[in-house]
């Protein structure tokens, strides 16, 4: 391990007692590795119980590597005064994936990520993290968005700024997944983006009626023009012959596999 290179590292650690951050990398990596010159990484610590006064901030998690030359980003974030989150990567970023964990999330952009999944129990996800979301993962191909919290600006409340930018276009997007989210987000989908690649949808079988308007809105028609698989979480026992022209290429529906 000391003679290598170049090293890749992505992890997802949750219950420890501190965030894993530049000065830990530092420490139990790059000091150990005499020869390495290049480190992509993509590193996210939750359900991280902080008993210190102090919480630490985004400058503190990078300080270390940003003072090494490494052209890193970060964001944290906290539920209360204890609990906290983080997700620390290097800016020249090589993976495929990205897990984003909080709307927190920066501004960058990742031409190499092709699947994102973003999860958020604490905070809604509005207009503006879907904008950025979309102008970060221009390539992005997989999306998956888990937040049960109801957003707090409903797409049909956004202000003369966002009305003017309304649409949002995902023009590589072909697998959506929105079957664990609140139903606006499948609003935000349907009513307010462009998908005009997608071809997989999972989402809650009500949420999508309700989306379509029993199957008769034409601006969410658009975005459905490419599916053919629709994925629910159960099956629906009967769909109407309105189903089925509303969604020309779907041979058949499918349910999650054990639900």
């Amino acid at each position: 391990m000391s003679q290598l290179e170049k090293l890749t590292v992505s992890l997802y650690v949750h219950g420890r007692t501190s965030f894993i951050d530049g000065t830990h990398l530092n420490n139990n990596i790059i000091s150990k590795m005499p020869y390495l010159h290049r480190l992509n990484f993509d590193i996210i610590t939750e359900i991280v119980i902080i008993n210190n006064e102090y919480l630490p901030t985004s400058d503190d998690v990078r300080r270390a590597l940003i003072e090494k030359g490494y052209n890193v980003d970060c964001y944290v974030d906290y539920r209360g005064i204890e609990r906290g989150r983080c997700h620390i990567y290097s800016v020249s970023f090589t993976m495929e994936r990205m897990y984003v964990i909080t709307n927190k999330f920066p501004d960058g952009i990742f031409m190499n990520v092709l699947k994102v999944y973003v999860s958020d129990s604490m905070h809604s996800l509005e207009y503006d993290f879907f904008v950025r979301i979309s102008q970060a993962f221009p390539l992005l191909e997989v999306l998956t968005v888990l937040s049960t919290v109801n957003q707090q600006k409903p797409t049909n409340e956004l202000d003369e700024y966002e009305q003017t930018f309304s649409i949002i276009k995902y023009s590589h997007l072909m697998i959506l997944d929105l079957i664990s989210s609140h139903i606006d987000y499948s609003k935000q989908f349907f009513v307010k983006a462009s998908l005009p690649r997608l071809s997989t949808l999972e989402i809650d079988y009500e949420h999508l009626v309700n989306v379509t308007e029993d199957f008769t809105n034409n601006t969410a028609r658009a975005n459905c023009a490419n599916l053919k698989n629709i994925i629910f979480r159960k099956k629906p026992r009967i769909v109407g012959k309105t189903f089925f022209t509303y969604f020309p290429l779907v041979l058949k529906i499918n349910q999650v596999e054990n639900c």
